[in-house]
């Protein structure tokens, strides 16, 4: 099967969003274990992705090229990722939706082959067309050996231990709730702990660091790798919209314990944008050993049945039906 896939909105928020990554796996994934060949549809000066195997296509100043690029490649599905469908084609098209479905957005979606959506956020009883595709972790995450943590805390925390942070698409205010909070534990703790900041967060983050109280003991790691996670004592999932939480599943599949507000197992809780909470919950990572190995024992359990192989199984039963 050959398929064209709109990356154009994958390409706004750039490689380190989690979805852009999460689509992409699954577009690997799916040439590994069905033989599936892409087209990868982007925007001229776009944001340049990490593309598996394929033929890229540019759109060059047109709104809707597709039915041309379509026509072009002789493509035997459009996979659209924004929630909308191509327009002047017959070929059948599958759609991922940002949000959750209703029957508004169904209706668009009434000539789609079949419709896809993240996690668990629709109900199959009621939408029977919707798939629910789970998210995973990243591939390649692993838990690291003590010497590969070592080896990862010399090269990010000058040797010390840290809490992680993914920042990529994290509002600013987020951010700076969370320095506030790292400022209360360094205060109250007097501990040599660090804080690594990974992603291309807000542009204002750096600026803001200058002036922070505690710059020395915090590494801002623009260019993501695999290892930060895994070398963390703990990590602190910041709210952001749309996420999928993958960042939450990289850390239990790391074997790394996790604070945040959102409701889910597996994790210490704190209200949203509290920094005074989410100081006691470093403070509580970072006295409480017990705390700290049964979060991180209760996550791996939860994480075992997550996999990237699942969640391409799930696409290919939506878009492989009905050839």
């Amino acid at each position: 099967m050959l398929i064209l896939l709109d990356c154009r909105p994958l390409q706004r928020p750039g490689p380190d969003s989690e979805k852009t990554r999460f689509l992409l796996s699954c577009a690997a994934g799916l040439t590994a274990q069905e033989g599936v060949h892409w087209i990868f549809l982007l925007d001229q000066g776009g944001r340049a992705l990490s593309l598996p195997a394929g033929e890229k296509a540019t759109a060059r100043k047109v709104l809707w090229p597709v039915a041309r690029i379509v026509r072009k490649y002789h493509a035997d599905l459009i996979m659209m990722t924004d929630g909308r469908l191509a327009g002047g084609t017959k070929v059948p098209q599958c759609c991922w939706i940002p949000g959750k479905a209703d029957d508004k957005v169904l209706e668009k979606m009434g000539a789609a082959r079949a419709v896809l959506c993240f996690g668990d956020k629709t109900n199959k009883e009621v939408f029977p067309g919707v798939f629910t595709v789970p998210p995973a972790p990243d591939e390649g995450i692993t838990p690291l050996s003590m010497e590969a943590r070592e080896a990862v805390k010399g090269r990010v925390a000058d040797g010390k231990e840290y809490f992680y942070t993914d920042i990529a698409g994290a509002p600013q205010s987020g951010v700076i709730n969370l320095l506030k909070a790292f400022s209360l534990f360094k205060k109250r703790q007097l501990s040599n702990m660090k804080l690594v900041l990974g992603g291309e967060g807000d542009p204002g983050i750096a600026e803001k660091l200058d002036s922070y109280k505690y710059r020395q003991d915090v590494s801002l790691v623009p260019k993501v790798e695999g290892d930060l996670i895994g070398g963390a004592y703990g990590a602190i999932s910041l709210e952001r919209r749309g996420s999928l939480g993958i960042d939450v599943l990289n850390a239990w599949k790391a074997r790394v314990p996790v604070i945040t507000a959102a409701d889910r197992e597996g994790v210490l809780r704190v209200p949203a944008d509290d920094p005074a909470s989410l100081a006691d919950g470093l403070k509580s990572l970072y006295k409480d050993e017990s705390l700290r190995n049964g979060l991180i024992e209760k996550a791996a359990l939860i994480v075992a049945d997550l996999s990237l192989r699942q969640s391409v199984t799930t696409i290919w039963d939506a878009i492989g039906r009905n050839q």
